[in-house]
């Protein structure tokens, strides 16, 4: 009886590496395991591991952080929302805060589940844009996709992190924003203006992981053309430019 041969994966390679073994092998052995990815994009593991961290880290928020005290911390740094709250009345103003806290809580749960799905969608086709334009490195939108889903692995571990601390915490003292306080605007503190929290919050230790690991993951599509001094650079002005454009929006509004 004869052997039956088996077919190869259709549009390329058969992946070497399981997808349990990728999400692993991103966080531990990060350039064989995208070399795996370019050879067979996949995608849909590690993004289900995102959305499911991140809603479990969300519901958590959402019960814990004191979400009127957020609001008035927020109004008080927004010079146009504080300039609304000074024509009303005290009732009217705490109404108002109320209605705002109540809004922002629920959207965690929308963040939650829509979060990280818009950030892999948006944030896939940025850059592949880039890597195409400025690193000549032909890669398609599926497996830019695949790359950059597998390289914010990270996150998911930045809410795993979250969920105790939140639940250990005073719900006073929790910035739903900053929870695991792994970048530079922890120090700065929730005083500080919107433009200087947003500049610190890019500064930040899970986001260097990821970026570190784009640049690998980008360098795995065409090591001819990218080195990985190459793609970190793409990575980093990519990176800069979003920083430079959410930092003037806090400036505008502080």
């Amino acid at each position: 009886m004869g052997t039956t041969a088996v077919a190869p994966a259709p549009g390329g390679e058969q992946a070497k590496i399981g997808a349990v073994g990728r999400v692993f092998g991103v966080l531990f052995s990060p350039k064989p395991t995208f070399e795996d990815v370019v050879r067979k994009p996949s995608w849909v593991l590690p993004l289900l591991i995102l959305i499911l961290c991140n809603i479990a880290f969300s519901i958590v928020l959402a019960n814990r952080v004191d979400w009127v005290a957020v609001t008035q911390q927020n109004i008080e740094k927004n010079k146009f929302a504080a300039r609304q709250m000074e024509g009303m009345e005290a009732a009217q103003r705490d109404q108002a805060i109320s209605r705002q806290a109540m809004i922002t809580k629920y959207s965690r749960y929308v963040r939650g589940v829509l979060g990280y799905p818009f950030l892999a969608i948006v944030g896939s086709a940025i850059y592949m844009l880039a890597f195409n334009l400025l690193g000549g490195a032909g890669v398609k939108y599926s497996t830019a996709f695949s790359l950059a889903t597998f390289a914010h692995i990270p996150l998911a571990l930045h809410d795993l992190f979250g969920i105790p601390i939140a639940l250990l915490k005073d719900p006073t003292t929790i910035n739903p924003e900053n929870v695991v306080a792994s970048n530079v605007g922890a120090i700065l503190g929730t005083n500080a203006p919107m433009w200087q929290q947003a500049l610190g919050s890019t500064i930040d230790v899970f986001g260097i992981w990821c970026m570190i690991l784009v640049a690998i993951a980008f360098t795995a599509t065409n090591p001819k053309k990218l080195t990985f001094g190459k793609s970190l650079g793409i990575v980093l002005t990519v990176y800069a430019i979003f920083t430079l454009i959410g930092v003037g929006v806090a400036a505008i509004f502080s």
